[in-house]
């Protein structure tokens, strides 16, 4: 099982800027997670929410803004002053940078964000990327137009699928009519259980997040998921 960082080593660092994916690597991490945005002009940027609100020292619509305007926002102080500085990253340049991990990709934008994503992935070698989200019509189309590129569809129960009996095979269904390489879903142990006996039978990437808790980490492992993401690299990789 690998072990992804979720917005990088975000439990000691500012989430998804290079100081977390950096620090992701060093402390061993199989593959760094994070979240992408575009912006007004195009650029596909790297940050979790819509607006620079939570993690930066101005206000800004990511969506609504130009790049020139978002990487003037200091997304660090608010962790730690050590921080200071740290700006929104481009995801070109995370990818130049990070090429020896994976990099788990989750798509925040809608189905207006295809046209940019797959833009920038026709010009790059995208062997260790994993694109994934919760909107399936959105995956669907970038695995339609980037068959050399993993994609997989984001599940939480009862949120983007039903928490019924019936949704294991139900996401089955969907990965495999759209052509996708897998799924990721939320930590529920109980849904896990469920689906692992469904995806015996698979051949899917199945990644799980986020998980903290070594003894549910381990728990995981025996059920065989492919990839866990978690916000501390370092203490999941300690105890497995």
């Amino acid at each position: 099982m690998r072990i992804i960082a979720h917005r990088g080593a975000s439990f000691y660092a500012p989430e998804n800027t290079f100081a977390a994916f950096s620090l992701a690597v060093s402390q061993g991490a199989d593959g760094i997670e994070m979240d992408v945005h575009v912006t007004k002009d195009g650029e596909v940027v790297v940050i979790h929410d819509k607006t620079t609100e939570r993690v930066g020292n101005l206000f800004l619509d990511v969506t609504e803004a130009c790049y020139e305007e978002i990487k003037k926002v200091d997304v660090g102080s608010y962790f730690k002053e050590e921080f200071k500085g740290e700006r929104v990253p481009l995801l070109k340049d995370v990818l130049q940078t990070f090429k020896d991990v994976e990099l788990y990709v989750e798509i925040k934008s809608g189905i207006e964000s295809v046209e940019p994503v797959v833009s920038l992935f026709k010009k790059i070698d995208a062997e260790n990327v994993v694109l994934f989200s919760f909107h399936y019509d959105l995956v669907k189309e970038l695995k339609k137009q980037l068959k050399d590129v993993r994609v997989l569809f984001i599940a939480e129960y009862g949120y983007n699928v039903p928490g019924k009996p019936y949704v294991y095979d139900y996401l089955i269904e969907l990965v495999e009519s759209a052509g996708l390489d897998g799924i990721s879903t939320c930590s529920s142990f109980y849904h896990g259980v469920k689906l692992s006996e469904k995806l015996k039978k698979e051949n899917f990437i199945w990644n799980i997040w986020t998980v903290d808790n070594p003894y549910l980490a381990r728990e995981f492992v025996k059920l065989g998921v492919s990839s866990l993401t978690t916000n501390r690299p370092d203490w999941i990789i300690k105890h497995l």
